[in-house]
């Protein structure tokens, strides 16, 4: 029994290959029939590589080769017989080989292949081999996992079939490239004419772009010159005025001399009077600024006097420290502060906790400044909106008191203190920021601190204000450009 299973199993195998060996003969035959009849020889090698490829569908790959090596074998024996090369017909084969070693992974073989389609494609000096070597190529790129080199493949493909077109007729070949890829179902080949069209659309709007820039600039040009001939003209009409100045001047003299003499004194005493006037305002500013100063300081003297030193005497102190500092920072007016990026959230949060150890219980601090890096100095910063802050918490009994940082623009951006106490009278705001403009109580302040808060803020390359609109208590802008 196990006999004629061995036997079954043998005549099976004979079977199997008696097929493989009767399709081959078959195809050989049709091969030596094709080699007798020249004409048919494209259409021979055409027929042969549909059956290598149904060959590799039925997984008959040894077979599939074989059938190319009789190809190229036919195609050779042909050479000889006409003495002419056919590098048109082993691309065709060529190719055929290629796709197989694709489908079997073998990078090293295909590259081989793709550098023998390059040399047929070469000798073979034809347009459409051209381009369907590019088409190969990228196709072999893109399997490769080499998107770069495929989609510069498909961009030469581009240029080669639009050459010599102008923009309507390269935008056609576009078109028809992209509808013939959906139609054929390349995905690959449409996602990359997709993206060389919107590249080519782009390059042309620039060019577009550049094409009026250079006629706005030629515009521009044509404007100056004809400036500068107008220019010309005047100047010269300048000179000819400026002659017949000189020229009335020299004929009458002797009357230019005296009303010159008169005119000369006329000036030295409009000089003389102007001079004057400078002079009684600065004994004016002077003697108002004196004046401010003694009327000032009476009360406290008088209160010391009267026994109520220390407060008095701090308050003096402080009048003639304030005053200090105000002087000095008039005089380094222009010598701004010297900056460094810095990160102003952890920057307000630490004078936000200092201000309020001086806020009433029933007054609550708000802080809302984001965590952005400003280009100032924190020293300086710290001072004027200490001073705001402090400020506040001295007129708001209860409500809130918020400190909050807005940015502008890249370089600039707004401190903002905001409370809900009783406000400014609008009597007062006009001389908010000039010092020794009113007579001041020295115990409750001597005025001088928003004057000094500007001059910081000037000298950090920003400006103080108070916010006229705000009408629920008061708001002090501090604007800072880097």
């Amino acid at each position: 029994m196990g006999d004629n299973y061995k036997f079954l199993y043998f005549a099976f195998q004979i079977d199997r290959k008696m097929k493989k060996i009767l399709i081959i003969l078959t195809f050989a035959c049709s091969l030596m029939a094709a080699q007798a009849q020249d004409s048919n020889l494209k259409k021979t090698v055409e027929d042969g590589i549909k059956t290598s490829i149904q060959q590799t569908e039925n997984r008959e790959w040894k077979e599939a080769f074989a059938t190319c090596r009789t190809l190229d074998g036919l195609i050779a024996v042909e050479e000889q017989k006409t003495r002419k090369a056919a590098p048109e017909l082993h691309y065709l084969v060529s190719k055929e080989r290629l796709r197989m070693y694709i489908r079997l992974n073998n990078a090293e073989q295909s590259k081989l292949q793709i550098e023998k389609l390059e040399d047929l494609a070469e000798k073979a000096k034809q347009d459409a081999l051209s381009e369907d070597l590019l088409m190969t190529k990228a196709g072999y790129f893109q399997k490769f996992g080499m998107n770069d080199k495929s989609l510069q493949c498909y961009k030469e493909l581009v240029q080669k079939r639009s050459t010599g077109k102008d923009e309507q007729g390269t935008n056609q070949c576009f078109q028809e490239m992209l509808a013939q890829a959906k139609e054929n179902k390349n995905a690959s080949l449409t996602r990359a004419l997709e993206r060389l069209y919107t590249n080519w659309q782009d390059s042309i709007k620039a060019v577009k772009a550049a094409q009026e820039l250079k006629s706005l600039q030629d515009e521009y040009t044509a404007s100056q010159n004809t400036l500068l001939q107008k220019q010309d003209k005047i100047d010269t009409q300048k000179g000819v005025i400026v002659f017949l100045f000189i020229l009335v001047a020299a004929l009458a003299g002797g009357l230019l001399f005296f009303i010159g003499v008169m005119m000369k004194n006329i000036s030295q005493i409009k000089k003389l009077k102007k001079s004057l006037s400078i002079a009684n305002d600065n004994n004016e500013l002077k003697s108002k600024f004196i004046n401010n100063i003694s009327e000032q300081i009476t009360p406290s003297l008088d209160a010391i006097e009267a026994g109520n030193v220390k407060k008095h005497v701090q308050a003096l102190k402080d009048l003639m420290m304030h005053i200090q500092s105000y002087m000095e920072l008039e005089g380094t007016r222009e010598e701004h502060y010297e900056m460094k990026d810095m990160n102003i959230s952890s920057l307000c949060e630490n004078i936000m906790n200092k201000a309020k150890e001086a806020f009433r219980p029933e007054v609550v601090a708000t802080l809302n400044v984001p965590r952005v890096n400003v280009r100032t100095n924190a020293e300086a910063l710290e001072n004027i909106l200490l001073y705001l802050l402090g400020n506040a918490a001295m007129h708001t009994e209860t409500g809130k008191i918020t400190l909050e940082f807005k940015k502008r623009s890249a370089h600039s951006g707004q401190f903002i203190v905001t409370d809900t106490g009783i406000g400014i009278p609008e009597e007062k705001r006009t001389n908010l920021f000039k010092p020794f403009a009113e007579i001041q109580d020295l115990t409750q302040g001597d005025g001088l601190g928003l004057p000094t808060c500007s001059l910081i803020a000037y000298k950090l390359n920003g400006t103080l204000r108070l916010d006229e609109e705000y009408k629920k208590g008061t708001r002090f802008i501090l604007e800072l450009h880097s």
